[in-house]
């Protein structure tokens, strides 16, 4: 997706970025940290000793295994787990999109497994990171943390113990996906928009994205967005109500994730609006499927889930035994992006793999999804 944009667009995509950047607004501020194990050089604990491996407990967290998209991150954080004999060792705990809920279990887990605890996090909000960090520096024990951080939070700023946070650039996929919906809607007509958790960065990056690609379609016109949460059921009641307050004039549905892609392309069958083309992202299995068939999904992307899940644990794993010392780390590979996938569409899904095929992660490099620093 990268390479087709033109040099006018990159600028755009910068500008999009430092928009994004300028809107977030955190009410919680990242404390000052105490660095651990008094100068030691070797990644390790509060006890200032590597774990051993078959003592660390593996953790994953993200909103729950109802969602596909969690499916995926489950079978890469099991994948990893397995290629290290410890998949004993993993556990998965849900959030239910409840931070409150999420906070609690973590602290728990750390009352538990202490020091030799590996947490790969999907904080349910931004707002959230500062303390889960913080419970994690207490007790010694390593973070690698997903997609949700606040803007002026990160590993950088004095905790060795959260070790990486890494994420997808939202704003080419946004704008991918875009492109494709405008391109099927014959470049002009107008869409509403479903967005995300207005508190994630993927939700406002995806919806930057779209706003490039709508200053390149002038013909095409935003009339209404809301958030759905990322949730289905939401997603398709708002597109119900939206059918009814617009009609026939919704000419495309835009929305910064599959699950709620599919949740107003029910609502449009409902209505009898088949003839109206949705876009997501995620790369649910589903959604790949109506996009193979041409059945009016325009696009999607691929999944990144089992990536994330294998990979991030990959590198918390890699720090808690020392074999990285987090510390000496360069930037880039303490906050970063993964590398950018291609959007799918018609011409490409039937090569695009299954969300939960494992079969060619290699754990031997931690960072071989390392695409770029933030």
């Amino acid at each position: 997706m990268k390479s087709a944009l033109t040099a006018s667009n990159r600028t755009r995509l910068a500008v999009a970025r430092r928009r994004v950047a300028a809107v977030a607004a955190i009410s919680v501020t990242l404390p000052v940290f105490v660095g651990c194990a008094g100068g030691v050089s070797t990644g390790t604990g509060s006890s200032g000793e590597a774990c051993a491996p078959e003592d660390i407990t593996i953790v994953q967290s993200g909103r729950g295994l109802e969602n596909e998209y969690y499916v995926a991150v489950d079978a890469g954080a099991r994948a990893f787990a397995e290629s290290k004999g410890l998949l004993d060792n993993y556990q998965w705990i849900s959030s239910d999109g409840d931070s409150s809920k999420q906070l609690s279990q973590i602290k728990s887990v750390l009352a538990k497994s202490g020091e030799c605890t590996v947490l790969n996090i999907d904080a349910n909000e931004s707002s959230i990171v500062p303390a889960i960090v913080s419970e994690v520096e207490k007790s010694g024990a390593w973070l690698v943390t997903q997609w949700n951080k606040p803007d002026d939070a990160s590993p950088l700023d004095g905790s060795k113990h959260w070790v990486a946070h890494m994420s997808v650039d939202g704003v080419p996929q946004g704008y991918g996906i875009a492109k494709a919906l405008f391109e099927k809607m014959g470049g002009k007509g107008k869409i509403v928009a479903l967005q995300g958790i207005l508190d994630n960065p993927p939700a406002k990056e995806r919806f930057a994205g779209l706003q490039q690609a709508l200053e390149e379609y002038p013909e095409i016109e935003l009339i209404e967005d809301q958030t759905a949460g990322w949730d289905r059921t939401k997603a398709q009641d708002i597109t119900q109500t939206w059918l009814t307050a617009h009609g026939d004039e919704i000419g495309g549905v835009w929305a910064a994730g599959d699950e709620m892609a599919l949740g107003a392309r029910e609502a449009l069958l409902n209505a009898g609006r088949a003839d109206v083309p949705v876009a997501g992202v995620d790369g649910l299995e589903q959604a790949i499927k109506l996009v193979a068939a041409g059945d009016g999904y325009a696009a999607t992307t691929q999944s990144t889930g089992k990536l994330q899940g294998g990979y991030g644990l990959a590198i918390g794993f890699a720090a808690a035994t020392g074999e990285i010392d987090p510390d000496e780390l360069p930037a880039e590979k303490r906050e970063f992006y993964l590398e950018d996938l291609p959007i799918v569409t018609q011409e490409n899904a039937a090569d695009t793999p299954a969300a939960t095929d494992v079969s060619e992660l290699d754990f031997s490099d931690v960072w071989a999804v390392n695409g770029r620093g933030m």
